[in-house]
């Protein structure tokens, strides 16, 4: 079985690269996603968001849930197989490593398309997992 990662973080980027993963896994042969929502430490979570663990599953931080929801229904309504992970830490350094624990075959992934003088000031975390991964990394803009 074919495995892709993708990394969501509950953009309109991410939600490109849910749609992309679908599509392979829709044409290709049996493939299962994981959708994998990481939370930088110290990232604040509002009150508010409280209940939107109930929504996905209560697995998992209201934040993560949230970012996650989009790619649930993207995916249920595409009829794709997939799973969901929450990780904890610096975001390229998790993505790369579930990939490679996971034995991912790929990782499928939104860029925010800041150009590259802002990912140079900036950093971007697609460039590194890019430059952190041992498998192919397909970006969708």
């Amino acid at each position: 079985m074919k495995k892709l990662l993708v990394p969501c973080d509950g953009s309109e980027s991410a939600s490109r690269a849910v749609r992309h993963a679908a599509t392979e896994a829709i044409a290709g042969t049996a493939t299962e996603i994981h959708l994998v929502h990481v939370i930088e430490p110290m990232t604040p979570i509002k009150l508010s968001e409280a209940f939107a663990a109930q929504r996905l599953d209560d697995r998992f931080p209201p934040q993560a849930a949230q970012a996650l929801e989009p790619a649930v229904a993207l995916l249920a309504q595409a009829g794709a197989k997939y799973s969901l992970h929450c990780l904890f830490g610096e975001p390229a350094t998790e993505i790369a490593e579930y990939a490679r624990t996971a034995g991912c075959d790929a990782i499928i992934m939104g860029t925010h398309g800041r150009g590259p003088f802002a990912s140079l000031v900036i950093g971007s975390v697609a460039t590194q997992v890019v430059k952190l991964a041992d498998i192919p990394v397909t970006l969708v803009k």
